[in-house]
């Protein structure tokens, strides 16, 4: 049986004002409405719900029994609609980051910081994957929003450009001594280098590229993460291909120096992205606003 659950509500304020009068003025509707919508629902539901006195609207003792429950279902639907403005207005909810650990460390912390000042109540949930697994993550809905390293070729995803970042060259005190001139690509085929594992997005990028250029590097050194490419290099055991944003610190107390090279490599940039045509929750929402209006500021 499907009812409007505005008759329910005229019902339930009849029944709670014992008048049709003043249910009448708390619902803002005129007398006769309210007369029409019970009649028509006591049609509906096949019974009386109300006996008419001298003194007002009494419940019969049908319309009593149905009163407890009509009670109950509109205080529910009130503190779900409380809850709903709760969670527009931030006062509570959750959402779901991708990224890898670089990103979390170098680019998403702060943001993260800064939202959880405003937003205390907001639960927060960092998933640490690779770009690969955080693209599966968001097309599996076990993610609302991610951040990756650019480009990439993916259908079904929104990507919008956050951050820009440039990878350079770097070294300890040693290397930047011996090497004070710019380098062709030509000449890194003769040094000892530290990049990411083949594997890597980044890393896929960066030889893409460099094969672009005829040149095959072959680095020494092939690690998991960013952060232990700088400290192999600050270590002296090679020149590290790093993002130059996220080592900046490093630079300026010359605990690592970049190497100059004769054409700077390409740009790239880190990317949010969230499922196409899929509605985000309030929370993810107001975050990725945030993190892009950052990059206008």
């Amino acid at each position: 049986m499907l009812i409007n659950l505005e008759l329910y509500r005229v019902f339930y304020t009849v029944a709670k004002c014992g008048s049709l009068t003043k249910a009448a003025h708390e619902l803002f509707i005129s007398q006769p409405a309210v007369s029409q919508s019970v009649k028509q629902l006591e049609q509906q539901i096949g019974g009386t719900l109300f006996i008419r006195t001298g003194k007002g609207m009494e419940l019969s003792y049908e319309g009593n029994i149905i009163y407890g429950y009509i009670e109950k279902a509109l205080n529910l639907i009130d503190t779900a609609e409380d809850k709903f403005e709760q969670t527009k207005d931030l006062d509570i909810g959750s959402f779901t980051i991708g990224a890898n650990d670089t990103l979390c460390k170098n680019y998403l912390l702060k943001h993260i910081c800064e939202f959880y000042k405003r937003y205390p109540n907001v639960n927060i949930k960092v998933t640490n994957r690779t770009t690969v697994d955080t693209i599966n993550l968001l097309k599996g809905g076990k993610a609302d929003i991610g951040f990756v390293n650019l480009p990439i070729d993916e259908t079904g995803l929104d990507v919008k450009v956050c951050f820009d970042i440039n990878d350079i060259l770097v070294a300890d005190k040693k290397y930047a001594d011996m090497l004070k001139s710019p380098l062709s690509y030509g000449e890194l085929l003769e040094l000892p280098l530290v990049a990411l594992e083949k594997t890597s997005t980044t890393r896929i990028r960066i030889d893409e590229y460099f094969k672009s250029c005829g040149i095959v590097i072959e680095p020494v050194f092939e690690l998991a993460s960013h952060e232990l490419v700088v400290d192999f290099a600050k270590a002296g055991l090679g020149i590290g291909f790093v993002v130059k944003e996220f080592v900046e610190e490093d630079l300026r107390e010359k605990r690592l120096f970049e190497i100059p090279l004769k054409e700077p490599l390409p740009m790239r940039g880190i990317g949010l992205i969230t499922p196409k045509n899929s509605p985000m929750r309030f929370t993810a929402k107001r975050f990725a606003e945030m993190v892009i209006k950052s990059k206008k500021s």
